[in-house]
């Protein structure tokens, strides 16, 4: 109680001001590598072939993969899917394998000692795409002959759902003196965070542990879907731990 009405000093302040907050880079392990992932300049695309030949020969280079070197792993869980419907909800993979759906899809995963050597190698690797029709227009989406992104997804139509009492609503609308009907289309927006997307993991052989530093503000959420669904792992088998975050609430 005695806090109530009072000014309260915020206490993260101080590591903030001086520097000494932590984010994801500026964290160091022992050995630790740095990935960086090649991403598709397309919308729609089969992947027809990816070379990584050169990319693993070259400076600093430790491993080139693909997706098919991940494709025993389910693709990732789908964080919300509605209730007391059919679902048609697509996910992506670690990296894709034949197609991709959206541009900055994962196609390959240069590991090296630096980040640098990381991405240098990126622009080795040799990826032949057959361009496909794409999908812009979330409404035309739904049209008939609309670009098919999905063959599970009629329509590009992941779920039709609605709660609530639609017979009462229905009435109370009929009912009313006055109905008033708008339009809303919703402008685009794009968050900018201070920092972006980033995650160091960790394996310990002698506990067969695995640490997760990641930019994140739900760490337990994280720590039950990489365990449950992405490695099939006891969930106390998995740390996730979250330092400071340059962004939150989409930016």
């Amino acid at each position: 109680m005695g806090v109530l009405g009072q000014s309260i000093k915020r206490r993260e302040d101080p590591r903030l001001i001086t520097g000494e907050a932590k984010y994801i880079a500026d964290i160091e392990l022992p050995g630790m590598l740095h990935a960086a992932v090649l991403r598709s300049p397309f919308a729609h695309a089969k992947i027809k072939s990816v070379n990584v030949a050169q990319a693993k020969q070259a400076p600093g280079v430790v491993g080139v993969f693909t997706g098919a070197d991940f494709a025993e792993i389910p693709a990732l869980p789908c964080a919300w899917q509605a209730g007391g419907v059919k679902n048609n909800v697509n996910t992506p993979r670690i990296l894709e394998i034949d197609e991709v759906h959206h541009t900055g899809a994962g196609v390959a995963v240069v590991v090296a000692h630096d980040r640098y050597a990381a991405e240098d190698a990126l622009a080795l690797i040799q990826v032949d795409y057959e361009p496909l029709p794409a999908v812009v227009d979330a409404e035309k989406a739904t049209q008939p002959g609309a670009p098919q992104l999905h063959e599970n997804a009629p329509n590009n139509i992941v779920f039709d759902w609605s709660c609530g009492d639609q017979a009462g609503t229905d009435q109370a609308l009929q009912a009313s003196e006055v109905v008033v009907k708008q339009r809303l289309i919703n402008q685009r927006l794009i968050p900018t965070p201070m920092e972006a997307r980033g995650a160091i993991g960790q394996y310990s052989a002698a506990t067969d542990d695995y640490t997760l530093w990641l930019t994140s503000q739900a760490p337990h959420v994280h720590r039950l879907v990489m365990a449950a669904f992405v490695l099939g792992i006891p969930e106390h088998k998995i740390r996730c731990i979250a330092p400071q975050v340059g962004g939150g609430f989409g930016a």
